[in-house]
């Protein structure tokens, strides 16, 4: 079967959706299939290409490409990609990866018309927040996680307490977490947290740790990933995922889940469909209720355990081979169909 993929955010780019395309494409392929990947995002020269990439196509090279493939698969959905299948006949499937109508929508005619073209394809949902207000007919199928954070990871001492991996921007939440970490101090309780990832808040982060008298416990490593960022994580026995917005997923939890930490994060969006029975949740943008989440996992010595006893299984559920298996039955139907 030949199947292209349309991402308009790819590597060298680096981001969740990125992420489960890079994932999902070589799994395709080790299957048996030929896939070809569409994206807007520009190419680099360090980055090594393994499965042909067609980067900002014209409209020309988009239609032979589309006229190649048998079925089509939009991870996200993209207007200007997904004209040409539907015109073209060519059976269509769109992973939505957020919300097309989040909270006080602003429904111009680019959303309105998504929604509309979706009536015409096979819609898959990593979450059941991101259909919102969507009455449309689709399948829930959460995003795969890189199975690397998991290998050789077991022996790993578990010397820190605390880890936040992602970008350091204001929807991500770090200065609740920073906040938390205050309150927990003001109860004689001083863990140690590391911040990997870079960003514009980095400077204000680091401003705020000094001034709250934290700087002996945070520390800012930048930005990692590969082998370095798996090692890492696996020495934390807690992953913090604060986010002020509501995230449609939660890719990062299921990598910290496999590195074998508990995770505590933000409740709203569709974050607590990753952290399933493997953490706790806590309301959006509630500080202090993060210190209480975090002041019961210390408190609670068997709580850590309780959760990493069900790992395995969650993380089944989001196998880069389940999720692949579910895409390409789902694509064998739509080919037959």
């Amino acid at each position: 079967m030949n199947i292209l993929i349309t991402s308009y955010a790819y590597a060298p780019s680096v981001g969740g959706i990125e992420t489960v395309t890079d994932l999902m494409a070589p799994a395709f392929e080790a299957k048996g299939h030929a896939v070809k990947i569409v994206t807007d995002t520009p190419a680099n020269e360090t980055y090594e290409e393994t499965i042909p990439v067609l980067r900002q196509p014209s409209r020309s090279k988009l239609i032979d490409v589309v006229q190649w493939a048998d079925v089509v698969w939009q991870n996200n959905i993209a207007l200007n990609y997904l004209w040409a299948p539907l015109l073209l006949g060519k059976p269509t499937a769109v992973t939505l990866q957020c919300a097309i109508f989040p909270e006080f929508p602003r429904k111009d005619w680019r959303v309105r018309l998504k929604a509309l073209l979706l009536h015409r394809c096979r819609i898959f949902a990593i979450s059941k927040y991101v259909m919102n207000d969507l009455n449309l007919r689709y399948e829930l199928i959460g995003n795969p996680f890189d199975p690397g954070f998991a290998d050789g990871l077991k022996d790993v001492v578990k010397a820190k307490d605390i880890v936040f991996v992602g970008r350091l921007v204001s929807d991500k939440g770090v200065d609740l977490l920073i906040d938390a970490l205050a309150s927990l101090k003001a109860l004689r309780k001083t863990p140690t947290c590391t911040i990997i990832g870079d960003g514009e808040e980095r400077a204000s982060l680091e401003a705020q740790t000094a001034r709250l008298g934290l700087t002996e416990q945070v520390e800012f490593v930048g930005f990692l990933k590969g082998e370095k960022l798996h090692q890492l994580m696996a020495t934390h026995r807690i992953m913090v995922v604060p986010s002020r917005w509501k995230e449609p997923f939660g890719i990062v939890a299921l990598e910290g889940i496999a590195a074998g930490c508990a995770v505590v994060g933000s409740a709203g969006g569709g974050l607590g469909d990753a952290i399933g029975p493997c953490g706790l949740t806590f309301p959006n943008g509630d500080g202090e209720a993060l210190a209480t989440q975090l002041l019961r996992i210390f408190d609670e010595s068997d709580l850590v355990k309780t959760f990493q006893s069900e790992a395995n299984a969650h993380l089944e559920r989001f196998s880069v081979e389940t999720q692949s298996k579910r895409y390409l039955e789902a694509f064998e139907e739509m080919k037959a169909s």
